[in-house]
């Protein structure tokens, strides 16, 4: 429940920004390597507080972990750097709350680190790809844990 109200508040703050913001939402798939390769997608949406700096959540479902599912919740801080109108590399650093959901398994909150480029289709259109690394996904002390790793491509809708 404190989790549900914790998104519910700050979805509401983004809502709640002037007119000029830069809201963007996103959503893509690709793939993961848990302990296998796998099928992975994931939905964002965040503020770009200038051209720079920005704030990301995000959910990224990893595929499978252990023969189960593996989900990630995630919030970050993003720079971005353009190189034109139309590309610019991104950054992100923050947190993830990996859940996997084998028996014996708990979340596990862990760091969140990666890197990508984008490319502006249109003003408000535009593509990703991005490496995220979601670090160890379970706190299982069920054998050697593994890192959650993915690479996907996705759509990006900015608000002006």
């Amino acid at each position: 429940m404190k989790k549900l109200f914790l998104a519910a508040a700050v979805s509401s703050a983004f809502f709640a920004l002037p007119a000029s913001a830069q809201l963007y939402l996103g959503g893509g798939g690709g793939v993961a390597k848990t302990d296998t390769n796998e099928t992975a997608w994931k939905m964002y949406g965040g503020y770009q507080f200038n051209r720079t700096w920005g704030l990301e959540l995000g959910y990224t479902d990893l595929g499978r972990y252990r023969g189960s599912d593996i989900q990630a919740r995630s919030l970050a801080a993003t720079a971005t750097m353009p190189l034109n109108e139309r590309w610019s590399l991104l950054g992100k650093v923050g947190a993830t709350s990996n859940h996997a959901e084998f028996a014996g398994a708990s979340n596990h909150s862990a760091l969140l680190l990666g890197i990508g480029a984008g490319y502006n289709l249109t003003k408000n259109v535009g593509f990703r790809l991005e490496y995220e690394d979601f670090g160890r996904l379970s706190s299982s002390s069920v054998g050697g844990d593994s890192n959650g790793r993915d690479l996907t491509l996705s759509v990006k809708y900015t608000f002006n």
